[in-house]
């Protein structure tokens, strides 16, 4: 059984997916961002980063003690590694699928998120309109 540290959000959907996919049993053990909830402590004791997703592996691929993961690329790549599924196991195949997890990672998920938090700031309420980061009629970061 795994138990799944998660919100709604797209890192949180990426590990819900690959436990669906894959067929493994597991709980969702919600952490409410909005409240603040990824800062209490017993969070913090599996993911010191204080970000969701994270797990535990309670019947980790080892047999030893539960494992707690964090950072939903590792936990992908642990997942993988423990069913044989969506990743190969060596060679040339396995890295050409990590680079592009990675790139996911890295790049387009951190832009992605990037962009829809500064057009929610600037389009959503207009908190920001008034600063120079939003407003005016020249180019601004929101239109870019």
């Amino acid at each position: 059984m795994i138990d799944l540290y998660y919100w709604t959000t797209p890192n949180g959907h990426k590990v819900s997916i690959f436990l669906e996919e894959a067929g493994l049993e597991y709980a969702v053990k919600p952490v409410h961002i909005g409240r603040g909830e990824q800062f209490s402590d017993e969070f913090l004791e599996i993911a010191p980063n204080n970000r969701i997703p994270a797990i535990v592996d309670r019947a980790p691929a080892d047999g030893g003690q539960p494992l707690g993961l964090f950072e939903s690329g590792a936990i992908l790549e642990y997942l993988a590694d423990k069913t044989g599924r969506f990743l190969p196991r060596a060679g040339r195949e396995r890295y050409v699928v990590l680079q592009w997890l990675y790139w996911q990672m890295a790049g387009l998920g951190p832009m992605a998120g990037q962009n829809h938090h500064f057009r929610l700031i600037c389009a959503g309420d207009g908190r920001l309109r008034h600063r120079a980061l939003c407003a005016g009629d020249g180019p601004t970061l929101w239109r870019a």
